[in-house]
């Protein structure tokens, strides 16, 4: 069993074979649970609803440009390619 220790602000890091093992990420949200001297970390997965809109909101972000500079001028680009 890995040991681990905890820091200053009460953070602690889980142990890399067990992120891999249990398919954590970066931004994994937790349950905690204190029962009877145990602390419990519950992974919860939150899957986006498929007829929520807000779940697709920045699917494409960046896709025309990062800049409004560059996705004026590539919108502009690509509307001079339809008139032709």
């Amino acid at each position: 069993m890995p040991i681990v220790k905890m820091r200053s602000k009460g953070q602690i890091t889980i142990p890399a074979s067990i992120v891999e093992t249990a398919h954590l990420s970066e931004n994994s949200k937790f349950d905690v649970e204190y029962l009877n001297g145990v602390i419990i970390l519950k992974p919860l997965t939150v899957e986006p609803k498929k007829d929520d809109v807000l779940s697709y909101a920045g699917l494409f972000a960046g896709a025309w440009g990062e800049t409004s500079a560059e996705f004026e001028t590539n919108i502009h680009n690509l509307h001079n390619e339809w008139e032709r």
